[in-house]
């Protein structure tokens, strides 16, 4: 899957990030989903991070900047509600709210900064949608752009968080 910019800004559509997900079949280790990011239209572009979340458990694993840590230490609930999140990892704190559905049932997560300042969005399919299912859509606003790789990343594990049991 490619992450493309919005037809309004790039015409030429040339995907920004590549996004392959896989399943993970050691016999050895519990089933998981392995989830690489990397920059450029391919799987040959600059690798951002590979993360690996459980299918039947909690226990994921984040690699990023050669340095691997458990996604629990990364991605923490925010309060009482099971549908706002806190990324941090190093020096980067991201809050994820998705506690708004919109009418066709997608949930409208955003994303701020430390500071409660609106830096991303990120509207999902919703959890039964029609076929052909409508494409997520991830908007990051300038003030976001310094944090885009983590923006992503933590979208999608949080997506993974919402549409799982676990």
């Amino acid at each position: 899957m490619d992450l493309l910019p919005s037809p309004d800004i790039d015409h030429t559509l040339t995907p920004v990030y590549n996004i392959s997900v896989s399943l993970n079949l050691n016999p050895f280790v519990p089933l998981s989903y392995v989830t690489t990011l990397r920059r450029g239209p391919s799987e040959l572009g600059e690798l951002v991070a590979p993360s690996r979340l459980g299918v039947m458990h909690s226990r994921g694993i984040l690699r990023m900047n050669h340095r691997a840590i458990r996604m629990s230490t990364v991605l923490k609930k925010d309060g009482y509600s099971p549908r706002k999140f806190r990324w941090q990892y190093a020096n980067s704190v991201i809050l994820w709210d998705c506690r708004t559905t919109l009418d066709d049932g997608s949930p409208m997560c955003i994303c701020s900064d430390i500071n409660s300042h609106q830096i991303a969005s990120f509207v999902p399919p919703p959890p039964d949608p029609p076929q052909p299912p409508p494409a997520a859509v991830l908007t990051v606003f300038p003030d976001g752009h310094e944090l885009f790789d983590h923006i992503l990343l933590s979208a999608l594990v949080v997506e993974r968080k919402l549409t799982s049991s676990f």
